[in-house]
């Protein structure tokens, strides 16, 4: 007993009775190397597995400020739990609660899932009223959802990237096949199969094993790709390098393409071009801001090195940013301060009409990007009157749900002319059709004989109309 004055050992050994495992209370600082070591029946992907660890590590950044005296994280108080997720700061914090980062509902709410999860997960004894994220309910959502191209807009896009063979036979996989853009890059020829006139492969995301039919534009692409590649290994090899590598670029490449088919190209007026001291002014201004976000830290740095008068490779070097990172942040403080800041001639394209904004949420929302053509593909087949089941077949998708919640995006007047056509003919025109049609019959087959009732029934069915 005086051993184990405050009964932490007692305690411990009575819940490894209890449970019949080691009880062993982890460190909060090594939240993300014990997120890492949780069993898995797949393993996440790269960028998500960042994602999570950034979350956790910034929660137990927060939690030592508001609890200094907290190691382990099983000591962690639900107050502070609450005050991570809800608490909403004026000024700027080196380890900011959730809600002051003015992020989306969706992101809130995968930031709780995720703590919840791992405090169940690395204490599976412990009751879910131990748990310090026990009885926070997520956010209401507003989806925005991809929008579908037209017809004519696809075709558009062909001719866009008809001299792009680097993006082109991607493009067109999406459009024929409703995969997803990894799945797109990653096709195989041995999920080929050109006699049958068949595509089968397996999801990454769903693990769902999906047929597809090869549409002749997609063949044409295909054979053209075994030419090239001796019909081994993957069927793009270049786009299956970055996407592995980069994918990022795949998406940049994508939506270059539907820039040039919507022709969003840069506005006719350039920037002002200000002195270099009111470029500096500007943008620190614009970056201090009492309202500013956590990211402000690397925007400041990025800011400084280019105003200096580094490269973009002198920058990435000396802020450990990545290329995209430094031209985002660049390119919003153009917005921000309406001055020009960025050097040289541009390359890219303007993307801004593809994108909506959103009414929380620290990015805009893309609208019309590589994974339309699936949205596309599946409201095309659908309105065709292609079954749902078969619709699901090809995208492996597991429930009707999510297909019509999030997929089934037709435009009101292709809506209105699919639901006239599927309707009955009372219902559709209100019988002033079929009252047409009998009349068109009654003049084609009147004789003199039959003049006088139909002549009677003529004018009934004008009485009609």
């Amino acid at each position: 007993m005086q051993e184990d004055r405050t009964g932490e050992k007692a305690l411990t050994k009575l819940a490894e009775i209890k449970t019949g495992r080691e009880v062993t209370f982890p460190k909060l600082a090594d939240l993300p190397r014990h997120w890492d070591a949780i069993p898995r029946r797949k393993p996440p992907g790269a960028l998500y597995a960042r994602q999570c660890r950034i979350t956790l590590e910034r929660f137990a950044a927060f939690a030592r400020e508001h609890q200094p005296d907290v190691e382990e994280f099983i000591a962690l108080k639900p107050e502070t739990a609450r005050a991570y997720m809800d608490t909403a700061r004026q000024s700027r914090n080196p380890s900011p609660a959730e809600a002051a980062r003015g992020v989306s509902s969706k992101t809130w709410n995968d930031a709780l899932k995720l703590l919840r999860a791992t405090f169940k997960h690395l204490h599976p004894h412990l009751t879910d009223g131990m748990n310090p994220f026990h009885g926070l309910v997520t956010k209401a959502t507003a989806t925005v959802n991809r929008e579908p191209f037209t017809v004519e807009e696809l075709k558009a896009i062909t001719e866009a990237c008809t001299s792009d063979d680097f993006i082109r036979p991607v493009i067109v996989t999406g459009m024929c096949t409703a995969m997803r853009r990894g799945d797109c890059c990653l096709l195989k020829w041995d999920d080929v199969d050109l006699a049958a006139g068949f595509i089968t492969v397996k999801t990454a995301k769903t693990g769902e094993t999906v047929d597809i039919p090869l549409f002749p534009m997609l063949r044409e692409e295909l054979e053209r790709a075994r030419g090239a590649t001796g019909g081994k290994g993957y069927c793009f090899p270049a786009p299956a390098e970055m996407y592995r590598t980069n994918p990022g670029g795949i998406t940049w490449r994508v939506k270059q393409v539907l820039a040039k088919a919507f022709e969003t190209a840069p506005p006719t007026h350039a920037l002002p071009v200000e002195t270099l001291e009111t470029v500096r002014a500007k943008g620190f201004a614009c970056i201090d801001r009492p309202d500013a976000t956590s990211k402000a830290e690397k925007m400041h740095a990025v800011f400084t090195a280019y105003i200096d008068g580094k490269t973009l490779d002198q920058v990435m070097t000396a802020t450990g940013c990545s290329r995209g990172s430094v031209s985002g942040y660049l390119n919003e403080l153009e917005r921000e301060t309406g001055c020009a800041i960025v050097r040289g001639n541009r390359r890219a394209l303007k993307t801004d009409g593809l994108q909506a904004e959103r009414e929380n949420g620290k990015r805009r929302a893309s609208v019309r990007d590589f994974h339309s053509f699936r949205v596309t593909w599946i409201t095309l087949a659908l309105a065709a009157g292609v079954p749902l089941e078969l619709v699901q077949r090809v995208t492996g998708h597991r429930t009707a749900e999510v297909v019509m919640k999030h997929y089934f995006r037709p435009g009101r007047e292709d809506f209105r002319a699919s639901i006239v056509k599927a309707m009955p003919k009372m219902l559709a025109d209100g019988g002033r059709r079929s009252a047409r049609e009998e009349m068109r019959q009654i003049i084609q087959r009147v004789t003199p004989n039959t003049w006088k009732r139909d002549k009677a029934r003529l004018f009934d069915l004008v009485a009609e109309l």
